[in-house]
């Protein structure tokens, strides 16, 4: 099983630069940063974080790295305008070698939507939408697109990002976003959910991918989650759900994803400073060994 880090979006530069070179350096299979542009300053089951802009954040990390790869876990698409988006990760995927994963969803805050101004009733169909038409511009020179949202043609995009693709992960929980997963996507990329909850997703997307006629040879099944250490195993409840535990049962969580299907684990600190270093000491000596 691969393990993939998520990034403190409120570190200091010299912090995230630190833990990502430690990362790429210890053999972790990739870097990930979250999306959100703002949040309730009371009343959400998010805290009113302020997280540096995903897109710009790792195109700093990819200046400092070389070889690990770099995902958002996941950009909302519908707050975004698409074209906006594919240049600018077209751009990052050019400007790191190819290294760029796009984990992608619909969302569900609907307090940013709403002062965003973007289309929470149709996310859905957005979302679809905003995948379809990242991956016209980035394949063709000279791209044409009929759509409900957005149509044109006899445009030039450029530049397009190596081999005309930036692999595709689609998060969500819903069976919507199974079935987007596997018509749109590269991959799946969960979160936060425990792996009874997650096999039950995976079941969809099997399911639909017989249904389709689509194989999952090459298809990508990931998953984030949020872990810390603790003398016992407690959960931790909120949007941050996870678990603390000792490093053994922690292993053996671990390794329960993976013997439901899951290849990479997105791992968040859960409680830590901004570098990392206990969490990465301990993670390094008392839980890698252990996994599958």
């Amino acid at each position: 099983m691969k393990i993939g880090l998520q990034l403190a979006q409120n570190a200091a530069p010299a912090d995230i630069g630190y833990v990502a070179r430690r990362v790429e350096e210890s053999g972790y299979s990739s870097l990930w940063v979250s999306d959100h542009l703002l949040l309730p300053a009371a009343g959400s089951p998010l805290p009113p974080l302020e997280i540096m802009e995903p897109v710009v954040m790792l195109a700093y990390v990819a200046a400092i790295t070389d070889r690990i790869k770099l995902g958002t876990s996941v950009l909302v698409l519908p707050y975004r305008n698409p074209v906006h988006l594919a240049k600018e990760l077209a751009t990052l995927s050019i400007l790191c070698g190819g290294r760029l994963i796009a984990g992608v969803g619909s969302g569900w805050l609907e307090a940013e939507f709403r002062a965003l101004g973007a289309p929470f009733r149709s996310r859905s169909a957005f979302t679809d939408e905003a995948i379809r038409l990242m991956r016209a511009l980035w394949a063709n020179e000279e791209a044409r697109f009929e759509g409900r949202f957005y149509s044109f043609s006899g445009m030039r995009f450029g530049p397009r990002p190596p081999g005309g693709h930036i692999p595709i992960w689609v998060g969500g929980q819903s069976r919507r976003a199974m079935k987007r997963a596997i018509e749109l996507g590269d991959g799946y990329h969960g979160s936060r959910m425990t792996p009874d909850r997650l096999a039950v997703r995976i079941k969809w997307l099997r399911e639909i991918a017989a249904a389709t006629g689509r194989s999952l040879d090459h298809f990508a099944v990931t998953h984030r989650v949020y872990i810390g250490f603790a003398d016992r195993w407690t959960e931790a409840g909120g949007y941050f759900e996870g678990v603390l535990a000792p490093p053994a049962q922690i292993a053996d969580y671990l390794n329960r994803f993976a013997e439901i299907g899951v290849e990479e684990m997105v791992v968040v600190p859960l409680g830590e400073s901004p570098r990392l270093d206990s969490f990465l000491d301990r993670f390094e000596r008392e839980v890698r060994p252990h996994l599958c």
